[in-house]
């Protein structure tokens, strides 16, 4: 009996101060992006953030979820963007370089990255 009566004396006490803070938090109001990305054409999701750009080779890590989570990698890949080459990275080792073409499941990010096959000034009028 006394422990309910200490719970309601307490809520009572600690709830008056929770509403203000509530009031002044600007909800909706953060401009930071989501931590994962999703990529059109594809089912995985990568991490903008963490894509790294030495010249024309991008690096990144593909996910298999959108929230972060245990085991979730769904592989380490880098696009060489001049030569159209994409690299598995297997325990900190590159996989030979083998070309990547249109159509293949991990193109929509290169594409993306790479900024290739953009519409031409025409192609954006008419559309």
């Amino acid at each position: 009996m006394i422990r309910k009566q200490l719970l309601i004396l307490a809520t009572a006490l600690l709830l008056p101060s929770v509403a203000p803070a509530q009031q002044s938090v600007p909800w909706g109001s953060s401009d930071k992006p989501a931590a994962r990305q999703s990529i059109g054409g594809m089912k995985t999701y990568y991490e903008p953030e963490k894509v790294t750009q030495d010249g024309s080779v991008f690096s990144f890590t593909l996910y298999r979820s959108g929230t972060p989570g245990a085991a979730d990698e769904a592989g380490r890949y880098m696009i060489n963007c001049e030569t159209r080459e994409l690299v598995s990275v297997v325990g900190g080792k590159a996989t030979s370089p083998a070309r990547l073409i249109a159509g293949e499941e991990i193109y929509p990010i290169g594409k993306k990255l790479c900024e290739w096959d953009q519409k031409s000034i025409f192609k954006k009028i008419f559309d």
